[in-house]
């Protein structure tokens, strides 16, 4: 008897349609999954700039210009202010995060009159600040355990497709 999950498919990071581990395509989206090798983040940053955000996938499948390291990297000593988002071209949540590090500093500089108000309030004023930290530990543990999803576009090279 096992335990545990059953690890004979995969998730398609396009559809998240569960395929067999021995497919080569995904019957739901047409996804080659040989094509993940050459994705690119860079270029999905540029779509992501543009809204044009129609072919980007995300996947926990690092492409090449997305280093592991440094992204483990930019969680720990940046992640307070969305440094890992900004990385990897998740600009919207790397702007909520550093809107909360603003709001940190803010109850920072103004603890001594938060503290003076009424007994209830000062809990509601903190609760943000408590959700904000564990959101960073949560994506601390995502990209230590090589979970956290980047976007990425799936495009072959130029020379490739000539063949």
């Amino acid at each position: 008897m096992k335990f545990g999950k059953n690890k004979d498919y995969k998730k398609c990071p396009r559809c998240n349609n569960k395929c067999m581990l021995s497919q080569d395509e995904c019957e739901e989206c047409g996804l080659i999954f040989s094509r993940l090798q050459f994705a690119s983040n860079k270029a999905a940053k540029k779509k992501i700039r543009h809204f044009d955000t129609d072919f980007v996938i995300q996947t926990n499948q690092y492409p090449p210009d997305v280093s592991w390291w440094k992204l483990l990297i930019f969680t720990f000593l940046f992640g307070l202010v969305g440094g890992q988002y900004y990385y990897t071209g998740k600009y919207i949540k790397g702007g909520i995060m550093s809107a909360m590090f603003v709001y940190l500093v803010f109850c920072t500089i103004f603890n001594a009159q938060i503290i003076q108000m009424s007994g209830d309030a000062v809990t509601y004023f903190y609760l943000p600040v408590g959700l904000y930290a564990l959101a960073w530990v949560v994506s601390l543990v995502y990209v230590a355990c090589k979970k956290f999803k980047v976007p990425v576009i799936v495009d072959l090279p130029r020379d490739k497709e000539k063949k």
